[in-house]
Formats: structure tokens, sequence, C-alpha cells
């Protein structure tokens, strides 16, 4: 016998999301429990971070752009976003700096997955910043999406902030 419960068909603007998404999407969010930074993250709160952060983060993502755009240009990822890449990255020894979320939801998955990029990065001597919020971080890629964590593959192009940040990291 075969229940039939019928949800509420579920729209994204005027396109009907598959039920087998929309059932994902249905699933209820747990806010964190502390508004601010979790437990992980070390924030500095340096202003002066923050600056050559977002002037890093903006540069390496319009020259990646840029790089994808034009078909004369070798494409060499400069910037990978999210758990999975990120962690992928530092495994692989690609990943030469990381900027993770400081307020990730507190949800037994996510927070394996950033314990394991935490303990890689940790290992492999990747430094690691915590400025950002996972909107503000989005914002500094310009997107309009809120991102977890970002990994610095390649930094040519905003070497001089790269290299200050290494000299003001907090983790090694």
């Amino acid at each position: 016998e075969k229940k039939e419960s019928n949800p509420a068909r579920m729209f994204s603007g005027d396109k009907l999301i598959p039920e087998r998404y929309a059932e994902c999407k249905r699933v209820p969010k747990i806010p964190n429990a502390t508004s601010g930074p979790r437990p992980y993250a070390v924030v500095t709160g340096d202003e002066k971070t923050k600056t050559l952060l977002v002037e890093m983060l903006g540069e390496l993502m319009r020259l990646q752009r840029r790089a994808m755009e034009d078909k004369n240009a070798k494409a060499r990822r400069r910037i990978v976003m999210g758990l999975r890449e990120v962690a992928r990255g530092i495994r692989a020894h690609k990943v030469k700096m990381v900027v993770v979320a400081n307020n990730l939801d507190e949800y037994g998955v996510i927070d394996e997955k950033v314990q394991t990029i935490l303990d890689l990065a940790r290992e492999e001597s990747v430094p690691m910043f915590f400025e950002f919020s996972k909107r503000t971080l989005g914002k500094a890629l310009g997107k309009s999406i809120k991102v977890a964590v970002v990994g610095i593959q390649n930094a040519d192009g905003a070497h001089q902030q790269f290299k200050k940040l290494l000299a003001l990291d907090p983790s090694l």
C-alpha cells in the first residue's frame, strides 16, 4: 500500500521545483544557538585584515571571471568555493590560504566537513581567516549568495595583499 500524502508544491519564481528537491527545502532550518562567531572561528576583528581580504578576494574573483571569458587567456583557477572543493584543494596541496565564514550553521554534516578542513589546513600549515560571516564572504567575492568557505589556489594579480595577509595570519 502506498500512502498518498500530497505535500504543497513549491515554486522558485514561476517554475515548479521537482518534489525530490522540494523535500530538502522543507527540512526546518536550525538557527545558530549563538548569534555571532562559532567556537571554531578565531576572529581577529582587525579592520586591516578585513580590508586586505576584501581587496584580494574581489581582485582574484575579477581576474578569474576575466580568464573564463577571454578565449586567449589560459584559464587557471584562482579561487575555489565550497566545503568539498576546498578540502579537495588542500589535500592536493593546491590551496595556499583558506577563508572560512565564522557563522556556519550548527548541523552535524557541515560541522564534520568544517572540522576536516580545519584539521587539513593545520596539518598542511595553510593559513586560515575567519573574519567574515557567510553573507559578507559572498559579498567580498562579488556574489549575491552566501559562501561558507573559500580556498585561494593562485594569488597572481593580488600578491601584495596575499603577502601582507600571510604576515598577519593568526593561525600560523
